[in-house]
């Protein structure tokens, strides 16, 4: 990074980490001169003390057919709070559990991010109070490009504020949005191909490519 030779961006993705590691060791590094070593994340569990497992066991000869779950909803009831990661520890470590691989399997988490602003925008509309909030957020940089409020969430509103946007931060490739009646033609019994709404048509009229998650997934749209 010093001499310039890669971007953050190519190391991070060289060493299958994020460019946020690596912004953080050069930042350790030219402070204190050390390289700060990678450590895993999160707290170091506390050690289990005798009371807790002595409660944990008798709780467990009073109920015997109780997970570590049932246990500490049971132990909630009589105001004791334990996790029940700590009481599968005690009911591991007496040999009353037993760990299942299948139930602990973690689905690996992927950052996704477009590489250059402007590639992608997100929006989305929201309700607070009384009032409709439309907001547009650049996938790359999270910069908020376009927001407003209107008493209505309509298509025409849409378009006034993603004009304001497009002049201050120029045209973007693709716009992701919901299946929202703002943002597109909602296909009815009536009409099972509907024309596209002001709003389609206003991208389709600028080279935006619309791109709409599939229903009933809001992760898609995340970010915004």
């Amino acid at each position: 990074m010093d001499k310039e030779e890669r971007s953050v961006y190519r190391i991070a993705k060289i060493m299958d980490v994020t460019p946020q590691w690596i912004r953080a060791i050069h930042r350790v590094y030219h402070e204190s001169g050390q390289y700060p070593f990678p450590q895993k994340p999160g707290r170091k569990p506390r050690p289990v003390l005798e009371d807790e497992r002595m409660l944990i066991l008798e709780t467990r000869r009073e109920h015997p057919l109780s997970g570590a779950i049932a246990l500490e909803k049971i132990l909630d009831v009589q105001g004791i709070h334990l996790p029940h990661n700590r009481i599968h520890q005690v009911l591991k470590e007496e040999g009353l559990a037993v760990d299942e691989p299948r139930k602990q399997r973690r689905w690996k988490l992927i950052r996704y991010e477009r590489r250059y602003s402007n590639s992608q925008w997100h929006a989305d509309w929201f309700a607070e109070q009384c009032d409709q909030i439309i907001l547009f957020e650049d996938d790359a940089s999270r910069i908020i490009t376009g927001c407003s409020f209107f008493s209505h969430a309509t298509a025409k509103n849409s378009i006034c504020v993603l004009e304001q946007a497009i002049q201050r931060y120029g045209i973007p490739k693709q716009i992701m949005t919901d299946h929202g009646k703002q943002f597109t033609s909602l296909a009815r019994e009536i009409c099972a191909d509907p024309q596209p709404n002001e709003f389609q048509q206003f991208l389709k009229d600028r080279g935006i490519k619309h791109i709409k998650p599939r229903v009933k997934h809001p992760q898609s749209n995340g970010k915004v």
